[in-house]
Order: structure tokens, then C-alpha cells, then sequence
């Protein structure tokens, strides 16, 4: 390959079964691409967009790539998701982006999920071969890209000769890539205002390889999983942090709970390694002692239900360093006996809930009026074979003993599995459920266990600390914190246009919050804000607000005759 002195690095957003890469969240991929380009050609200009900024004007997006030597495009939705924060790149604005005739003679490279297991569309369909963008991409990377762009950048081998299937043989030979490639997050649109979470790679691959796992799953190809050092964990945390970069998740594993486990290979659900859990996380502190965010992902109930004492130790570990409001997702996928026989799935259902259990017992504490320290999450998945409508009675009577046994789940994800080239549902997305029931079942799910369990895990006047600004809908701002699933908090408008930097709760939806401004100042409260708050009407809100003088607590029930709760008293602040 001739020099290269300019390449256009375009971030399309992926999400895979290990890795998020949707905003505020950056995936590994542009890090790794990156430093991978910087260490064998340090002098090139890596140009780094998101599909999103290049959204606003495609034809000024494609002015500015026709000055490049090489186009990069980072695009795989593999897990069927809805995001509010950006929206992944679809096949068709792909082929529309990178067919322009300006774009004719420079080589255009596809690298992420697409590219190594097929486009996925949406949940319940079978994903697109690769191959269907070739063109207008000429060179599809099936490997690790890493890997692959460190050859294409040595000049005794260029792009035209790698092999585009090359994939890393241990997780040593990305470390320099890694710190390498921080820098590249400079250039994310939310950098400078540090709304910016980046997931981090523990290791690759999942130990039930040696069972096949879970049918649908991807990460079993990769065959025994590379575990990172502790070391060089840390030292790409560290330079992210030395960048700005103040909120981090461990999302990139299968089951952190064994992550450093000497059990890795030889056991389908070995033993957590509670040491190296204490140690990753307390060396990530004293190199980022001022980060804002501490999280994980994935982890296997099957592990925390045949290893519970050494969970539990686990569990106590990452809270004596990690930040609250912290989900380790559970891979459930399904209650149904024949479905978990059928697709070799984590445990049963009995197995799922002791998992429950253990993790509430540990993670369930909060500090004061806060949100619960760690706290599992559920994933259902549907389309998988064997299932039947069974599958939905097996599922919904899963969720109903978890409420009735009073303990709390932090989201559920109810999503329909899409087919993908290296799992066994490659050539069938095993849909057995009518489409409709799908939805009716999720709107029960919705309805009937959402609603409280979301009241349990935010009950009101409850403090969401440092929030952001996501979107607007309306006379609403939606807003988020920065972590893992932050939940969704909805906060009417008030005369003062700036967004708090803490809100509190006072009522539910069945996925999101209903919340004001902490600490809540009864005289700039707009007419909207009193009407939020549950048992203040119209009536009351407009007595209130006519009202001149609210100097206390008892102005405020004066004029509202009735008492307010104390989680509301307790949140209020008066100007002097």
C-alpha cells in the first residue's frame, strides 16, 4: 500500500454480545483500529467521525473523505437493541455513504461485527451476509482489525496482499494498541463535555466454548478465551483517564465474575478467581482515583449459582470500588426447559433465580436515598428453537415469583434473536412465536413486572446524581446519568433552562422515572413541575405557584392544604 498520510475513520456504532459501542458509550474498535494504525505509520492523520455528526450533511461527509487514502467503516448491530443516545448505521445509508463516485478510487474498508458475522437488520430475522456490501466496500476485514491493519500498514505486506481473516493469537498482541490508540477519543463529539463512557476489554471469548454455548452466541467461536493482564487493563485505563476520560465500564467479557480464573478451559463454569477481581479493581482506583463511573456487563448466573460463596466475595470486591447504580447483566434468555435443553443455555430457571438471590443479598444495599450498589439484570431472548407458547407462560411465571419473592431485578431486556454466520442459528433465526405474540408478551412484561420492579429499584425520593442531558421531547428533558442501562428519567421543564446536576424521583413508567431538580427550589418551580408530583393536580399547582411568599416547608402545605411525604419535604431548598 502507497503512504498513507490521511484515513477516515467512521464510527457506525456496534453492539455485540460483549461490546457497546453506541453513544456516550465508545466501543474498542476505534482504539484498537487506531492504535494499531499509529504504531506502524505514526505520522498518518486518522480522521474520526460518527455516523450521527455525518448524518447532518452526507455530501459534506463524502467532500471530505475524497481527500483520504483510505476509508474505514466500524458497523455491526448484532444484538438487536433501541437506543436514544445515537442510532447505528444502516446497510442501506452504508451503500448510500460510500458509492459516490467521488469515493471511486480510494479504498474503502468495512471492520466490526458486520464484517466478521453478517449485518444484522433487526431482532427475529436472519442477519445479511457481509458480502452485500462488496461493493461498495472493497476489502471486508473477517479478522481482527487490529491485526489485519498492522499488516496492511507494513510495507513489505500492504492491504493488498493480508490476509483479511487474521485474527490475534493471544491478548498481548493488542497492548500496545490499546494505549496507542486513547488519543482517538479526543475526537469523540462528547469528549469535551465528558459525556463519554468507554468499555473496556477484559478478555475475549466465553468459557462454555468447551460446550459450544449458548446456540445464538457468538463469542464461543473464538475458542478459549484471552484474558488480559491486570496490568495491561490498567495502564489503558490509565491513559484514558490522563486524556479526561472519567467513566469506564468492564463490558467487554462473557462473565467478569470469572475473569483471572486459573479454571478458564478446563471448566465449563469455573471457579471466580476472587484476588484477581480484588486486584484489577483496586489497582483501576489508584490510577483513576477521580473517575465518575465504575461499571460492569455480562455476568454468568450459572457461575454465581454453582460458585455462591466465591460470588459473593466477588460481588463485594467490585462494590468496594466500582460506583452505585452498577447491573451485571444476566444472559437468561429463557425459562422454558425444552428451550434451555435445545440451545444449551447457562441454567435453568430455578438455578436463574438462586443467582437473583445471591446478587440482592449483596448488591441490593444503597446508600442513602440512592440507587441500589449492584444489581442483576434479566435478558429474555425469543426466536430460538424450541420454543412454543409455553415459552411465554415459562418465562412470565420466571419474572412473577422474582417479584413475589421481593427481590429486585435492575431492567429487563426482552429482545428476538437475530441469525448470525458462526452460531447454529446462522441458516434459521428459529422463530416459533407469531410476531404479535411477541409483542403482547413484552407489553405484559411491561405492564404487569416493569412497573414495580422499577418502583423498587428507584423508590420516590430517590437521588439520581449527575445527570445529563440525552434528548427532548417536548416540555421534557430526557435525561441519564453516565453507567451501565442508566435509567431513563423524564424532567418537565422549569423556568431555569440549566440542567441540575442531580435529580430525585417522584413517580414511575414502566421504564423510566418521572423526576425534578435535587435539591427542589419551591420558588422557580414551573407550573408543570408542582403538576408532576404525585396527589398536586392542576388546582393545587396553580394555588401554589400563585402563591408569594414560600419561605418553609409549612408555606408550601398552607397553600397546598394537604402533607407532603418526607421524601419531598427532605428535598426541598428555599432561597434566602
Amino acid at each position: 500500500m502507497n503512504q498513507v498520510e490521511n484515513v477516515g475513520l467512521i464510527d457506525g456504532y456496534v453492539d455485540e454480545p460483549t461490546v457497546l459501542g453506541v453513544p456516550p458509550y465508545v466501543s474498542i474498535y476505534p482504539r484498537y483500529v487506531a492504535g494499531s494504525i499509529w504504531t506502524h505509520s505514526p505520522c498518518t492523520q486518522i480522521h474520526y467521525q460518527t455516523i450521527d455528526q455525518i448524518r447532518t450533511s452526507f455530501e459534506k461527509a463524502q467532500h471530505l473523505w475524497s481527500k483520504m487514502d483510505l476509508l474505514i467503516l466500524i458497523a455491526g448491530m448484532i444484538v438487536p437493541g433501541k437506543y436514544i443516545g445515537g442510532t447505528p448505521i444502516s446497510v442501506r445509508e452504508a451503500r448510500t455513504l460510500f458509492s459516490s463516485p467521488l469515493l471511486k478510487d480510494i479504498p474503502k474498508i468495512l471492520v466490526g461485527p458486520w464484517a466478521s458475522f453478517g449485518c444484522g437488520i433487526q431482532g427475529g430475522k436472519l442477519a445479511l451476509s457481509s458480502e452485500a456490501l462488496a461493493p461498495p466496500f472493497d476489502y471486508i476485514i473477517k479478522g481482527d482489525p487490529e491485526i489485519v491493519l498492522a499488516q496492511a500498514f507494513d510495507p513489505s505486506i500492504g492491504l493488498e496482499s493480508v490476509n483479511l481473516e487474521l485474527t490475534r493469537e493471544s491478548a498481548s498482541e493488542i497492548e500496545t494498541y490499546t494505549t496507542r490508540g486513547a488519543q482517538i477519543v479526543t475526537q469523540y463529539p462528547g469528549f469535551s463535555n465528558k459525556h463519554i463512557i468507554c468499555e473496556i476489554e477484559t478478555y475475549r471469548g466465553c468459557p462454555r466454548f468447551l460446550t459450544g454455548g449458548c446456540s445464538f452466541c457468538v463469542e464461543p467461536s473464538y475458542g478459549i478465551p484471552q484474558q488480559r493482564t491486570v496490568n495491561a487493563i490498567v495502564s489503558e485505563i490509565e491513559s484514558l483517564y490522563n486524556l479526561g476520560v472519567r467513566a469506564f465500564r468492564l463490558g467487554h467479557q462473557a462473565d467478569l465474575f470469572t475473569y483471572g480464573s486459573q479454571e478458564i478451559g478446563e471448566y465449563e463454569f469455573p471457579t471466580p478467581n476472587v484476588d484477581a477481581i480484588e486486584n484489577l479493581f483496586s489497582k483501576i482506583r489508584k490510577v483513576a482515583p477521580d473517575l465518575d463511573v465504575l461499571h460492569i456487563d455480562n455476568v454468568n448466573p450459572g457461575t454465581i449459582a454453582r460458585h455462591p460463596e466465591e460470588s459473593k466475595k466477588v460481588a463485594k470486591s467490585i462494590m468496594k470500588y466500582h460506583t452505585p447504580g452498577d447491573v451485571a447483566a444476566f444472559g437468561v434468555e429463557s425459562a422454558d426447559p425444552e428451550v434451555i435443553r435445545r440451545n444449551n443455555l447457562k441454567g435453568d430457571a430455578e438455578e436463574m433465580i438462586e443467582a437473583v438471590r445471591i446478587l440482592n443479598a449483596v448488591g441490593g444495599k444503597r446508600e442513602l436515598r440512592g440507587l441500589p450498589h449492584l444489581l442483576p439484570g434479566i435478558n429474555l431472548l425469543y426466536g430460538l428453537p424450541g420454543e412454543s407458547k409455553k415459552t411465554l407462560e415459562h418465562n412470565m411465571n420466571f419474572l412473577k415469583q422474582i417479584l413475589d419473592e421481593g427481590l429486585i431485578v435492575r431492567r429487563i431486556n426482552v429482545r428476538q434473536v437475530i441469525g448470525l454466520q458462526g452460531t447454529s442459528l446462522e441458516h434459521s433465526s428459529g422463530k416459533r412465536i407469531k410476531r404479535n405474540q411477541f409483542f403482547k408478551h413484552r407489553q405484559e412484561i411491561r405492564d404487569r413486572i416493569d412497573i414495580e420492579m422499577i418502583k423498587r429499584v428507584a423508590p420516590p425520593g430517590t437521588i439520581i446524581q449527575s445527570v445529563f442531558l440525552d434528548a427532548e421531547d417536548g416540555n421534557h428533558h430526557l435525561l441519564r446519568q453516565l453507567g451501565t442501562y442508566p435509567l431513563l428519567c423524564h424532567m418537565t421543564k422549569g423556568s431555569d433552562e440549566r440542567i441540575p446536576k442531580d435529580v430525585f424521583v417522584v413517580d414511575h413508567g414502566p421504564r423510566s422515572l418521572t423526576v425534578l431538580p435535587f435539591p427542589f427550589r419551591p420558588q422557580k418551580a414551573s407550573l408543570s413541575q408542582w403538576k408532576a408530583i404525585p396527589g398536586i393536580g392542576s388546582k393545587r399547582a396553580t394555588r401554589i405557584k400563585a402563591t408569594e411568599s414560600l419561605k418553609s416547608a409549612k408555606d408550601i402545605t398552607d397553600a397546598l392544604d394537604m402533607e407532603l411525604p418526607e421524601w419531598i419535604l427532605n428535598s426541598l431548598s428555599f432561597d434566602k
